[in-house]
């Protein structure tokens, strides 16, 4: 106690590093709860990233699929025509033949 008496400044620095050290330990819980709510945070941006791949994936199969399929129907419908007109052409050949003026 006589130490505390007789030296005023030194507890008074020693007041002021205690202070500098409560604040110092202050600012340092705040930014590892700002590290900790950011590492949330990027967890669920990884998981938003990871769902809108698979999304990404499943959308270009379902595309794929869908541009086989319209190509197939494409395909039948202008086979149908082609086989009409071949049937239409036939016809008319036929038609002329049977009247008697094919050689």
């Amino acid at each position: 106690m006589q130490y505390c008496v007789d030296h005023p400044e030194e507890i008074s620095k020693l007041a002021k590093v205690k202070a500098q050290v409560s604040e110092v330990k202050e600012v340092m819980m705040e930014n590892i709860e700002k590290v900790l709510d950011r590492g949330e945070k990027i967890e669920l941006l990884v998981d938003k990233t990871d769902n809108l791949s698979s999304q990404a994936q499943d959308f270009r199969s379902q595309g794929t699929k869908m541009r086989r399929k319209m190509w197939l129907q494409n395909m039948k419908l202008k086979l149908i025509v082609l086989g009409i007109i071949i049937a239409l052409i036939l016809i008319i050949v036929l038609s002329v033949c049977t009247r008697g003026k094919c050689h």
